[in-house]
């Protein structure tokens, strides 16, 4: 490998994304998450030097979010505004992605 190819290899990380994810406000009550929301627009959840770190964080939040779920739909009272759920809805999406991912720039 070219010495200068190591050196960008080097310099790219990665990013775990999940769909953005909004507090209640206005006419939402409830947090909600835009599940439908091009990759540039994703809420950076980690950033990790490796790939396989990223997919290990990746597969923790994913295997926590159905619990998560579960307890808020079994304890209400503590997720009035749906914060909860939301978030663990975005993170049963989660997605690991190169920092130099092209899709990250671009335009809305």
């Amino acid at each position: 490998m070219n010495p200068r190819h190591a050196t960008v290899l080097a310099l790219a990380g990665w990013y775990l994304l999940i769909p953005p994810v909004f507090s209640a406000m206005g006419n939402h009550p409830r947090a909600f998450n835009d599940l439908n929301a091009s990759l540039n627009r994703w809420d950076i959840q980690g950033s990790f030097e490796s790939n396989e770190s990223c997919e290990k964080e990746k597969e923790r939040i994913r295997n926590e979010a159905p619990l998560r779920i579960k307890f808020a739909r079994e304890h209400p009272d503590q997720d009035q505004n749906g914060n909860i759920v939301a978030v663990a809805e975005a993170w049963q999406r989660a997605e690991c992605v190169a920092t130099d991912d092209p899709r990250l720039k671009e335009t809305r």
